[in-house]
C-alpha cells in the first residue's frame, strides 16, 4: 500500500469539489511516454508538492516511474509530473498520492493557479489566501 494519505502535509492542499480531471500518461526515469494513451484521473487535492488523484488502474508506487499529469486549473492549462509515494484502495477504485517533480519556474506558476483556485471557490477565506501569497513570496526569494 504506501504510507497513510490523510497523514498532515506540510503544505496546504486544495480540495477540489467540482470534478477536475486530468489525462494521466505513465513515464519511464527518463521521462519517455511507456504507453502511447492516456487515461482520465479524478484529482482530489492539490498543493504546491503533490496532489491526490482516484482511478480504476493500477499504477506502480514506485520511484522509477513518473505520472504525467495534462490538466486545467484555474483556466490555466497544466503539465505536472511526479511518482507515486502511496496508493489504497477506495470505493472500488485506487487512490493514488503524487508528490510533484516540477522546475522551480513552474512551482511558482502553480502555487499562483492554486491561489486563483482558492479565491475562485472560497472567497471569503481570507486567512488561506494570505497564507498563499506568503508561499508564492517565499519560492521568489
Amino acid at each position: 500500500m504506501g504510507s497513510d494519505p490523510y497523514v498532515p502535509r506540510t503544505n496546504i492542499r486544495i480540495h477540489l469539489h467540482e470534478g477536475v480531471t486530468a489525462q494521466a500518461g505513465l513515464l519511464d526515469e527518463q521521462g519517455l511516454l511507456l504507453t502511447a494513451s492516456t487515461c482520465s484521473v479524478l484529482i482530489m487535492n492539490i498543493s504546491r508538492d503533490g496532489l491526490s488523484f482516484m482511478s480504476g488502474l493500477r499504477f506502480p508506487v514506485n520511484k522509477s516511474y513518473m505520472l504525467d499529469f495534462q490538466m486545467n486549473l484555474a483556466g490555466v492549462a497544466m503539465n505536472l509530473r511526479g511518482h507515486v509515494v502511496w496508493r489504497n484502495i477506495r470505493d472500488n477504485q485506487y487512490e493514488y498520492g503524487i508528490v510533484f517533480h516540477p522546475p522551480n519556474r513552474l512551482r511558482a506558476v502553480l502555487i499562483r493557479m492554486l491561489n486563483q483556485e482558492l479565491l475562485r471557490q472560497s472567497p471569503q477565506q481570507y486567512k488561506i489566501h494570505a497564507l498563499y501569497r506568503a508561499l508564492n513570496h517565499k519560492v521568489y526569494q
